[in-house]
């Protein structure tokens, strides 16, 4: 039996549904001892309880009443940790396989590597661990443990591949390092060594722990003359000329130029060349570095600074620093230097949809109409932001291709188990479980079977899921699974009381969270529109809004009505220019204000968004720009892609 998902967001044919319930048909199956779901987990949550409080005895006497209940197998995975390091390298072997459609089965070896250590019991530990683990913690113990186990060669060669870090290594390594030393193989070069990575990781901390453990006198002074320099960077010329020619010095000072380069990159310029001599640097090493400052001196203000550095990007590899002299051509709105640099840009570069668009707008400005209309009408019909442009630079139609997908019950079915598991922690309202478990399933299965899981994840209404699913199963031109319709009511509230299109409300969602309620990114941003809390602290201040703490922000309600505000104070201060507020609400107003500073007004909307120096900002914006074009079409609204204040405002 085969069905289609067609593009409509509003129907689910009726055939779905008899599907979905033959796949669905067994999910909430209960134990003969259980009289019914709710009564299983109720008792899930009591052996929770016993676990919390290490009691497996009172486990095990539950056990056999939630042994059909999907989720049972999260406490006999607590349970079998508790005490972990009793149990032989073949229990956890046997559990690990056991249990590999769970994703706890990949998190088992790291604390049982770490019981055995505390034990020391280096035996079991290598009969256990036969190769090198991941995480240097773990990798601390397994050489340790061949050392412990007569393995020393092996285990010194484990303790030297370690130490050479920038950063601190893991209290783990402590012994191991100390049977090294002991052997006399942590000599004064390999301390040297390390302080070297410590001046390119930045770290002043290690570079003084590490200059007071060498002993030789000519040891001491190449770290005193080392860390002289990290301290000093401006005397890198004294230092390239009055050190030999040779790799343990030609590393400090390449080091020690780029950090004047970040202090004074006009001082780094003037003794580039001259170290550059002293120190005999290989041509691809001299490049390199020049390649450094270059960079910091896009923006420069000096026509003789920008002289060299032009000089030394034309002779670059680069790509990504040739990309930003195109970028700087387009802020200085100097077409035929946009020319000039693209043709300069490696060949994989220029054939790029992104080059190949500024190369027509290029030769449009410069005269060859014919050649820049016939470049920009190869562009149309793509599904890019740069084809979007081309149409509206010739006045074409936006045009890009559209796929479907069908469903086929047989691909996921032997998936039930995990799709049950699923169901059942997003119900209860594990959602960081649940998620873990689709990563896991995921990561386990074809590309046709993720696409099937995607289908079905629609139909289940697993917003997050969907997307995740059609990313990793790259089906780019499959709109409806790639852009969910999650939480429209209130997209629409939010939008109608500030006047925002809801759309952009939820493209702005889709493209911070790809529509994870309980989304956190690394620096803290939370929820399905990635609230900074400070910023959400802020927002609710100013216009008066209930708001009790960072908790909030993954309720989905309140979390889009504290980004509706903040977006719409963007607007209000921009204008209602989408541009600059998206910008904005991802950068920092103040970023922004930068950039236009530099831009100075001469710019049209879509050379801005190109100028834009930071690869996530940039893509940010156009990719927001891009997703309501795709819900646009999706939910048959009317809109343009830029309305005609930003078309006509000059950046």
């Amino acid at each position: 039996m085969m069905l289609t998902f067609s593009k409509s967001l509003h129907r689910i044919p009726s055939s779905v549904l008899t599907l979905a319930s033959m796949v669905c048909s067994a999910s909430y199956a209960t134990s003969a001892l259980a009289t019914n779901l709710q009564e299983q987990r109720n008792i899930y949550d009591q052996v929770q309880d016993y676990l919390d409080d290490k009691d497996v005895a009172s486990y095990q006497k539950l056990r056999d009443k939630i042994s059909d209940y999907s989720l049972t197998p999260y406490v006999d995975y607590r349970a079998f940790l508790i005490d972990i390091g009793d149990r032989s390298p073949q229990e956890v072997e046997a559990f690990i396989q056991d249990h590999q459609d769970f994703p706890f089965s990949g998190r088992i070896r790291a604390p049982y590597i770490s019981s055995l250590a505390k034990q020391g019991d280096w035996k079991r530990l290598l009969e256990f661990q036969t190769v090198e683990p991941r995480g240097e913690t773990y990798q601390c113990h397994y050489y340790n443990a061949l050392y412990q186990q007569g393995k020393s060669e092996q285990a010194f060669q484990g303790a030297e591949k370690l130490w050479h870090s920038g950063h601190s290594i893991a209290d783990a390594c402590d012994s191991l390092f100390e049977a090294w030393d002991k052997a006399g193989l942590r000599s004064d070069e390999q301390i040297l060594q390390r302080m070297q990575l410590a001046f390119e990781a930045r770290n002043g901390s290690i570079m003084n722990y590490l200059k007071k453990q060498v002993e030789s006198r000519p040891a001491k002074q190449k770290a005193t003359d080392m860390k002289a320099l990290f301290n000093k960077p401006e005397t890198v010329a004294e230092f390239a000329r009055s050190h030999p020619a040779e790799p343990f010095y030609q590393q400090q000072v390449i080091q020690g130029l780029k950090k004047l380069a970040r202090k004074d990159v006009k001082q780094a310029q003037k003794v580039f060349d001259s170290v550059v001599t002293a120190q005999e640097l290989p041509e691809a090493e001299a490049q390199i570095l020049a390649d450094y400052l270059s960079f910091r001196l896009i923006n420069t203000d000096s026509d003789e600074l920008a002289n060299w550095r032009d000089s030394k990007i034309k002779t670059s590899n680069s790509g990504v620093l040739i990309e930003r002299r195109v970028r700087l051509a387009i802020q200085h709105v100097d077409w035929p230097g946009v020319k000039q640099w693209i043709e300069v840009l490696p060949e994989d570069k220029q054939s790029t949809i992104r080059w190949q668009y500024w190369l027509g707008r290029s030769e449009i400005a410069t005269g060859e109409q014919v050649a820049g209309q016939q470049r920009l009408a190869r562009l149309v019909g793509q599904r890019n932001f740069y084809s979007v442009a081309a149409a509206k630079e010739i006045k074409r139609s936006i045009d890009y291709p559209v796929s479907m997908v069908q469903l086929d019950k047989k691909a996921i079915a032997p998936f039930h188990s995990s799709l049950v598991r699923i169901a059942e922690l997003i119900e209860r309202d594990k959602i960081a479980a649940a998620k873990s478990e689709w990563r896991w399933l995921l990561n386990r299965v074809d590309n046709n079977q993720k696409e099937m899981l995607a289908a079905y994840a629609s139909y289940k209404r697993w917003h997050h899921l969907t997307v995740t699913a059609s990313i990793e199963a790259k089906m780019w031109d499959n709109l409806t699974l790639r852009f969910p319709v999650a939480h429209r009511w209130w997209f629409n509230f939010y939008g109608d009381k500030h006047g925002i299109d809801p759309i952009t409300l939820m493209s702005l969602a889709r493209q911070e969270s790809g529509l994870d309620v309980e989304a956190r990114s690394p620096v803290g941003a939370r929820g399905i529109m990635q609230i900074m809390p400070a910023t959400a602290k802020y927002t609710a201040r100013k216009y008066q809004l209930t708001y009790q703490g960072t908790g909030d922000l993954y309720e989905v309600g309140k979390n889009i009505e504290i980004g509706s505000h903040y977006l719409k104070g963007l607007l209000d201060q921009y204008d209602n220019n989408r541009i600059f507020a998206l910008a904005a609400y991802n950068a920092g107003p103040h970023r922004v204000k930068t950039w236009r500073g530099r831009t100075q007004g001469k710019l049209d909307a879509y050379a801005f968004i190109e100028a834009i120096p930071f690869k996530e900002t940039r893509g940010y914006v156009q990719n927001i720009l891009m997703f309501e074009t795709y819900y646009r079409n999706l939910l048959g609204e009317d809109g343009a892609f830029l309305d005609k204040n930003e078309m006509t405002t000059r950046y």
